[in-house]
């Protein structure tokens, strides 16, 4: 009966630190670890503008004429816009194959967005 409350103890312990660690990264307007962690699961590369790495979002499927190149990251990698956007675009795209592409936008403060 300890050992199993011990153990329960020390799980929502962990659990509660990777929570808070969380926290501290949302806050401070970095990419979390859910985030990273959702980012290598899906095969997305990781993005860096300016030396700031940018927060996947996930993946779309769009026309490439849909899209106009915007830039490179800090790695060479071509970066798309959505045609009609302004110049610092709220989602930037990176392709994946023809028609698909991973989405990603610029972490934020939580009081700023």
């Amino acid at each position: 009966m300890m050992r199993k409350k011990r153990m329960l103890i020390g799980i929502f312990t962990l659990v509660g630190l990777l929570l808070l660690s969380e926290l501290f990264l949302w806050s401070s307007g970095r990419v979390g670890l859910f985030n990273t962690t959702n980012r290598i699961i899906s095969g997305a590369p990781n993005i860096e503008v300016q030396g700031k790495r940018l927060s996947y979002q996930g993946t779309i499927f769009s026309s490439p004429s849909d899209l106009d190149e915007y830039a490179s990251s800090d790695t060479g990698e071509a970066l798309y816009k959505a045609k009609g956007t302004p110049p610092n675009p709220p989602w930037i795209y990176v392709k994946k194959d023809s028609n698909t592409f991973f989405r990603y936008k610029t972490p934020q403060l939580p009081w700023r967005m």
